[in-house]
């Protein structure tokens, strides 16, 4: 058996990056996972693994280890993977990391079909055999009363004067008797079983539809208010219709969403729209190109993940959209070609890594701790000669080599001398030797910019 370690902090799983797994390995793959001490309360915990076409396996992780099942080893794809804690009362999640998986070279007769037993198998089989074997015991016991008792009863009455007609009459009624009570008792027990067969199949069925907290949509209520507002647990509205809405407003979110997806047709503005929500992890935006202003619209939205804000041609303003946004790790754009105001856009995110979009900072009025504090991230990009004022990256120390170079192409020839600060440990770890530097310092200088090592 092979176990590969991987480590979790808080809601975070580290070490995923180091991992390649060889394809079609069946019961011999296993992942070790060292947890910190807010995951220590929980009674049980589970993967959550993802295969390449889509689908779920969810397997308990006993003494902090588990199998992967061969199913998202089938092909030389990657999977994803993600950990969750559970009890009576809470439930913790660890943000899903993407796990290599390389070509083991196996031929064909080597592939395991059995399939996974997952959390959800092993529940229904145990639960559907303790419920049949319950009620077969109560039958059985039930069937073994009815023929002793007739045996007994059978025995007194032979004991009496069986030749007379009183005495064959009383047995007769009481053989009768004794069958229609327990046929009864037998009817309604039979029928108690079909009800159950019918909840397990209701729970089977439940179980092949799981997709994390999404079953607990079944839990909203109604309201007075928007139609997606007023449930009590976590649910997802991933295709919510809002095209003719003119205005959505703060209100008008519910706040146990945790993904959500909205048409933006009809607005204009969306100003502080998901601030402050601390359960939302995805948004889907469409249809923004009307979309002027997005001001503080993700600001403190302390679980939020992955984002995706659509066309925004038309926007003015991400004025501290972003800000305080620690756990958002991945912001997809397109044509950001208006935007005037990016004072602290994305400031604080700690946790970002990607944006993806091409920025153009041709009319950018105000590009203030835009980046700052980004040290995570690793992936941006910029149109050529687009930046035309001093920016700041002082703190993204996990900048990629192609990212860099891209703000660098990114720079415009400018009159008076404009300033830009790297990261100096993104900057040596990305051009390590002299010569490296020195090329990219005389082309920054040539520009009319200086470079400013922090």
């Amino acid at each position: 058996m092979v176990y590969y370690d991987l480590k979790i902090e808080k809601q975070k799983i580290f070490g995923a990056d180091k991992i390649a797994i060889a394809a079609n390995a069946n019961k011999s793959v296993f992942l070790r996972i060292g947890f910190d001490g807010s995951w220590r309360s929980f009674d049980s915990k589970a993967a959550i693994f993802k295969n390449a076409e889509g689908k779920y396996y969810i397997i308990e992780i006993k003494g902090s280890s588990v199998e992967i099942p061969w199913e998202v080893l089938t092909l030389d794809r990657d999977f994803e993977l993600s950990v969750i804690g559970f009890d009576a009362e809470k439930v913790l999640t660890a943000g899903s990391v993407t796990i290599s998986v390389v070509s083991s070279l196996l031929p064909d007769e080597y592939v395991t079909l059995s399939p996974t037993e997952t959390l959800f198998d092993r529940y229904k089989e145990e639960s559907l055999e303790k419920a049949f074997q319950k009620y077969k015991n109560i039958i059985a016991s039930l069937e073994s009363d009815y023929q002793k008792k007739l045996l007994d009863a059978g025995t007194e009455l032979n004991k009496e004067k069986e030749n007379t007609k009183n005495v064959e009459q009383t047995k007769n009624i009481e053989i009768e008797g004794l069958k229609h009570e327990h046929s009864v008792e037998v009817n309604s027990l039979k029928k108690e079983l079909a009800q159950l067969s019918q909840k397990i199949d209701e729970l089977q069925e439940k179980s092949d539809n799981w997709d994390l907290i999404d079953a607990a949509i079944s839990d909203k209520t109604s309201s007075s208010n928007a139609l997606w507002y007023g449930g009590s647990k976590e649910y997802k509205l991933p295709m919510l219709n809002t095209r003719n809405m003119s205005t959505i407003t703060s209100l008008s979110i519910d706040d146990y969403v945790s993904e959500l997806g909205i048409d933006c047709s009809s607005v204009t503005t969306l100003n502080n729209l998901f601030k402050d929500k601390t359960r939302l992890k995805k948004v889907t935006l469409r249809n923004t190109t009307n979309v002027s202003t997005m001001e503080y619209i993700f600001s403190n939205a302390s679980s939020l993940r992955e984002v995706d804000l659509g066309d925004i041609s038309g926007c003015n303003s991400l004025r501290c959209a972003f800000l305080n946004a620690h756990s958002i790790e991945k912001i997809t754009m397109k044509n950001p070609v208006s935007v005037q105001y990016y004072t602290s856009t994305f400031n604080d995110c700690i946790a970002l890594k990607e944006i993806n979009c091409v920025f153009d900072f041709t009319v950018a009025i105000s590009i203030g701790s835009v980046f700052n504090n980004c040290v995570s991230l690793e992936y941006v990009r910029f149109a050529e000669k687009t930046i035309g004022k001093t920016i700041n990256f002082e703190n993204c120390k996990s900048l990629s080599k192609e990212s860099m170079e891209s703000i660098f192409n990114g720079l415009n020839t400018v009159q008076s001398e404009n300033t830009i600060t790297i990261s100096k440990y993104a900057f040596e770890n990305n051009f390590p030797t002299s010569a490296e530097q020195q090329k990219i310092e005389n082309t920054i200088s040539e520009k009319g910019w200086k470079l400013v090592l922090s």
